[in-house]
């Protein structure tokens, strides 16, 4: 048993390092493509003036980087599933599993490819998608993962840790639609100050990752040490002042990668524990929209609220470490409670 436990230790590290060089290697062949194409942050929308007056200086700075947070693990996944019967080595580092990682895998792929598409259409006449189309691929995504729960997987119930509650197919079906779009969306606003969003997925990836060891499916803790890996290399550059972004690409693979393995390690409810920024983010926007609406006037300077704190002249690198330690304390106050309730 110790000796498994230490194998599979090995086996989650080892592809976290081998995902963080693949990424980085793939670094400059990103930063050659983006350049020579021009892909490049446009201006924003100029329906929150005081955002994009913050944003101005961003104009021009390579985009889409997700592809190099959301190509290693598949890379990596794709390679190794191909060649598991020619080598030991290459079958013990390999992580696919249809239990464990079919979903996680087939969600990192859909939301990058989708977010990809996005962002190469903003290319061309700097909107992309419109919102209402943006949320439909978002909702049929989601719609998707969340038959595939019920139908598939015949799941009615909602686990926490190692107490389960059954609640019925069809309120679990809108359960799961509302956490994927709730965190997805949370994540698409988040996203917007340099190294903000990669710091929080990275710090709720690695308890998640640690709730799939304890669980012991290591494949699924594999995943999320490759995910780490390459968040890890993207964050190196990504932090204040970034030389790229990740785009639409990069939040949404992130971001359904996160919905998918809090499902499967039992954890989705302390999703608001593991990313209570995104939750203090979203409630900003939705508290300014209704505030406007029915008392005509404001209340943060600008939306999401990392804007209104640029607005009043913080500094974008504090503005994310202080986001990032009240992230870090939701993280451990959601681990005490996923290991409490285990130990009961």
């Amino acid at each position: 048993m110790e000796v498994n436990f230490f194998l599979n230790l090995i086996k989650v590290l080892s592809l976290g390092i081998l995902s963080f060089f693949t990424s980085l290697l793939l670094v400059p062949i990103y930063l050659k493509l983006a350049l020579k194409f021009g892909f490049t942050d446009k201006p924003h929308r100029v329906e929150a003036p005081i955002a994009t007056e913050t944003l101005k200086e961003k104009a021009g700075t390579p985009t889409m980087a997700g592809v190099i947070i959301w190509l290693p693990p598949l890379f990596l996944a794709l390679l190794l599933e191909i060649f598991k019967n020619f080598s030991s080595f290459f079958d013990f580092l390999n992580f696919v599993s249809r239990r464990e990682t079919y979903l996680p895998l087939a969600g990192l792929f859909l939301g990058g490819f989708f977010g990809l598409i996005d962002d190469l259409l903003r290319q061309f006449n700097s909107y992309g998608l419109r919102r209402r189309d943006t949320f439909l691929v978002y909702l049929s995504i989601g719609l998707i993962f969340a038959w595939w729960f019920v139908s598939k997987l015949s799941i009615n119930f909602i686990d926490l840790a190692d107490q389960r509650i059954f609640v019925g197919t069809i309120f679990f079906f809108i359960y799961f639609l509302f956490v994927f779009l709730a965190t997805v969306l949370s994540g698409d606003i988040t996203d917007g100050v340099d190294g903000l969003f990669g710091g929080l997925s990275f710090m709720s990836i690695l308890v998640l990752t640690i709730f799939a060891f304890l669980n012991q499916d290591y494949n699924l803790a594999s995943f999320g040490s490759a995910l780490l890996g390459s968040l890890l290399s993207y964050l190196w550059f990504n932090f204040y002042p970034a030389k790229f972004f990740d785009g639409n690409t990069g939040s949404f693979s992130v971001s359904i990668s996160i919905v998918l393995m809090a499902f499967f390690t039992q954890s989705s409810l302390l999703l608001p524990f593991l990313l209570p920024i995104f939750v203090i983010e979203a409630l900003s926007v939705i508290s300014q929209v209704f505030s406007k609406k029915f008392f005509k006037r404001k209340i943060f300077l600008s939306t999401p609220i990392h804007h209104h704190f640029r607005a009043i002249g913080w500094h974008e690198a504090n503005i994310t470490f202080r986001f990032w330690m009240i992230n870090l304390l939701g993280c451990l106050l959601g681990t005490v409670l996923y290991l409490f309730l285990r130990l009961t």
